[in-house]
């Protein structure tokens, strides 16, 4: 049976790259032989943080249990609004929600309407695996299966923004070519004016002599 960073396999990484200041300052100082295990007892300080969330993505998925209830509450702590919205809706329909067994269709729909709007899908459902909510497994594939397209939306977002600030850098470097060749052409400019004047002069004092020879 898969634990449930098994199940948020695809996320993990985005999870632990939250606690990323946590999971240094707090877990690795005080877990040497963590440290040894993996990071062959360098210093944390010497330590990528792709580094560090691949070695506790790897505890992780091979069922550290410890570490991961440390990990679920510190995800939780970042991310206390869900939690109060579980907490309050699963209140209404049991005053102690750690004894409710199974929620039905309707209550998951009630739960997870505010949820989606105000918190995103992913959340959401990440939330959900890493606490434990008792959803019918159809209503957890479902969500999954918004997380997923929520996700690829806001790749895709993403990829556009991205595409037009490339867009906007290549015609602002356009723009300052075109205005350095601008000045460039305006230094020449004057300094063709400044010699002609100088040759007309030239010209002129030269005429002024030879109209004042006998």
């Amino acid at each position: 049976m898969k634990n449930q960073f098994q199940i948020l396999q695809p996320w993990l990484a985005q999870i632990l790259h939250i606690l990323k200041r946590e999971l240094k300052s707090e877990h690795l100082s005080k877990n040497l032989s963590f440290c040894r295990t993996h990071f062959g007892g360098r210093p944390t300080s010497r330590v990528s943080n792709d580094e560090v969330i691949a070695a506790y993505e790897k505890e992780l998925l091979q069922g550290n249990e410890d570490l991961g209830d440390w990990i679920v509450n510190r995800w939780v702590f970042h991310h206390g609004e869900i939690y109060r919205h579980f907490a309050e809706t699963l209140s209404r329909i049991h005053p102690d929600f750690d004894e409710i067994k199974t929620l039905d269709e309707p209550q998951s729909a009630s739960i997870l309407s505010g949820a989606v709007e105000s918190f995103g899908a992913l959340p959401t459902y990440i939330f959900s695996v890493l606490n434990g909510v008792v959803f019918p497994e159809t209503v957890l594939k479902r969500l999954r299966e918004t997380a997923e397209k929520e996700e690829l939306s806001q790749k895709k977002k993403q990829a556009a923004t991205e595409a037009t600030l490339s867009l906007e850098q290549i015609i602002a470097r356009h723009q300052r070519e075109v205005a350095r060749l601008q000045d460039k052409i305006a230094g020449v400019m004057k300094k063709y004016t400044t010699d002609v004047d100088a040759l007309k002069k030239q010209i002129r004092a030269l005429q002024q002599r030879l109209n004042a020879q006998p």
